[in-house]
């Protein structure tokens, strides 16, 4: 049986915001969290001082670290958590799709949980989470997968973990990706095809490093097609339709304004559109534009949006698929890569060279 439990969770949060984790502990005394855990788990190589240090602080602040690991010792607990931050509830919806199928397959439970990744709190947040619900491993979806202190967490928890989309290629954790630098590299070979030389492209968050891989790709192609790019067909979003429109209405003004425009995500795209029609442009004849992640209103806009297509629930389903294997003691998967697909609509036109 799959639970989704959101609301669940936050009442239970309200409930044990007293409780003491081992960042209060880490905190109140003064050092690393690996050194609170060595401590606690009694481990060679600690001075007297730093252990009675630390367990002063623990007997202060009445730190239970057992009932946790108890738990996991005794593998009783079926339960994953999908833990999120993402401004598309497209994005998330296919992801969670796919992690609920591969756990209902399997007898697992899921917790599904939005956190906020600038938050202050979010480590001890999600200590909280997993102490409090039992959860025996945890998915995580980008910026998180980014988090150098969140993923040191788990590690010092012991809690397995998969990461969707990490940005770093120094990561060296079990993951599950699309090659979106690849896909940014054929979209925009595709452009260049049309006859497109004067290219700009609005990147993403810059919190996301996994869009990163978009801006890459697109240089690649330029790089290969002997296409030099002025910095000022260069724009920075933020992921957001508004951030989108702001970007289009700098391109637009420029005295050579792009005959194409990517956008490195829909909703970013789709404010390109807007600024367009407000310049009295048409697309895709007086300007092409694309995106990327084919969210469901790249078909309702007019035209139709081309974009990329990332395969989110083969990703959630892998993702869980990974975890399980982890927690039944079958052999881990480091790294898993799907591909995505281009989406060829109406928004690009073909001009002469």
């Amino acid at each position: 049986m799959v639970k989704l439990s959101t609301l669940v969770i936050k009442k239970l949060m309200k409930k044990i915001k007293s409780v003491a984790t081992m960042q209060d502990v880490a905190k109140k005394a003064r050092v690393s969290l690996k050194t609170v855990s060595r401590v606690i788990n009694k481990e060679p190589n600690v001075s007297t001082k730093t252990i009675e240090k630390v367990q002063n602080v623990i007997d202060a602040i009445d730190y239970q670290p057992n009932s946790f690991a108890q738990t996991l010792a005794r593998g009783k607990t079926k339960i994953i958590g999908l833990l999120y931050d993402t401004p598309s509830p497209n994005y998330i919806s296919h992801i969670m799709e796919g992690v609920l199928s591969q756990c209902y397959k399997s007898d697992y439970e899921v917790i599904i949980h939005p956190c906020r990744f600038n938050e202050l709190t979010l480590l001890r947040d999600v200590e909280l989470l997993i102490k409090r619900t039992r959860l025996s491993g945890v998915i995580t979806t980008p910026p998180l997968s980014d988090i150098e202190d969140l993923i040191n967490l788990f590690k010092e928890l012991n809690i397995p973990r998969v990461l969707i989309s990490p940005g770093s290629e120094e990561v060296d954790e079990p993951s599950v990706k699309t090659n979106d630098r690849e896909a940014s590299r054929q979209m925009t070979n595709y452009l260049i095809s049309k006859g497109h030389r004067r290219i700009a492209f609005i990147k993403g968050h810059p919190s996301h490093l996994s869009v990163n891989d978009r801006a890459k790709g697109f240089f690649d192609s330029l790089n290969q097609a002997n296409i030099v790019c002025p910095n000022e067909l260069i724009e920075s979003g933020l992921n957001t339709y508004q951030s989108g429109m702001d970007c289009a209405k700098r391109l637009l003004s420029l005295k050579d304004i792009p005959t194409a425009i990517f956008a490195a995500n829909d909703e970013m795209a789709a404010g390109v559109i807007k600024v367009a029609y407000q310049n009295n442009l048409k697309i895709p004849d007086d300007l092409s534009v694309v995106g990327f992640d084919d969210t469901p209103m790249t078909r309702m806009i007019s035209p139709p949006l081309s974009t990329i297509k990332q395969p989110l629930g083969l990703m959630g389903e892998e993702s869980a698929k990974n975890l399980i294997n982890q927690l039944e003691g079958g052999s881990e998967e480091r790294y898993a890569t799907m591909n995505s697909t281009l989406i060829i609509r109406d928004s690009v036109s073909e001009i002469a060279t």
